[in-house]
């Protein structure tokens, strides 16, 4: 679907004609009652998602009411959408900016039931991430159905590699990059923050503690 929406030209092969290249001119509405309609990504730019009530939703008296439902699908007539489209042609959207799509409740929803592996490790670990995480430790926290390149890969993307030094021994770090963090901080929720702050102030331990030192040299030799 990122290709079309995103692309400015579009392929058409329709039957029995050659295909053709043609400007992509196309807004595309999805209608659904599914829980999960499409994955989205933590930094999805392309999708606006809001909920809206269905009639069982808002009341029981016309669920199943077969006279009801075919009275209301007869209403949507020409003159109801010449109405609609003078409804949204006279609509003042002047103050609009289409590349500011709105974080809703909605879409932070379904962000998050699509959420990656990847996703979790960095939200459950979220304050260390914004300020700097051993890789071995962040190794140590790979899905055991994931191969490490590809983990490793994920976490690239969304991170810059450093070398600090951590109670005197030279270590390689990962940092969540800056946009990724503005994406993650919409998404956090009082659950997530929660495990988090807990997470972190273990790792605080663990460093006075001197115990980070194990993951480090472990990471020494994997060099």
């Amino acid at each position: 679907m990122k290709s079309i929406i995103s692309d400015l030209t579009i392929r058409i092969n329709e039957k029995n004609q050659p295909r053709r290249t043609a400007k992509n001119v196309m807004n595309i509405i999805y209608v659904t009652n599914a829980d999960m309609p499409v994955q989205l990504d933590t930094d999805d730019r392309r999708h606006l998602v809001c909920d809206c009530k269905t009639i069982h939703q808002v009341t029981e008296e016309h669920k199943e009411d077969v006279d009801y439902f075919n009275e209301l699908s007869q209403s949507y007539t020409s003159e109801f959408y010449e109405n609609l489209m003078t409804f949204f042609l006279e609509r003042d959207i002047s103050q609009s900016n289409p590349i500011l799509i709105p974080m809703t409740e909605a879409k932070k929803q379904l962000i998050n039931v699509s959420r990656s592996p990847v996703d979790d490790v960095i939200m459950e670990h979220y304050e260390q991430f914004k300020q700097r995480i051993p890789i071995a430790l962040v190794n140590q926290y790979k899905p055991q159905n994931q191969l490490l390149k590809t983990y490793k890969n994920a976490m690239i993307h969304k991170c810059d590699e450093q070398r600090i030094y951590i109670n005197g021994i030279s270590t390689r770090v990962y940092v969540l990059n800056k946009d990724q963090q503005s994406y993650y901080d919409k998404m956090m929720n009082e659950e997530d923050t929660e495990t988090s702050n807990a997470n972190y102030q273990k790792y605080k331990k663990t460093i006075e503690d001197d115990g980070i030192i194990e993951y480090v040299v472990q990471e020494t030799k994997d060099e």
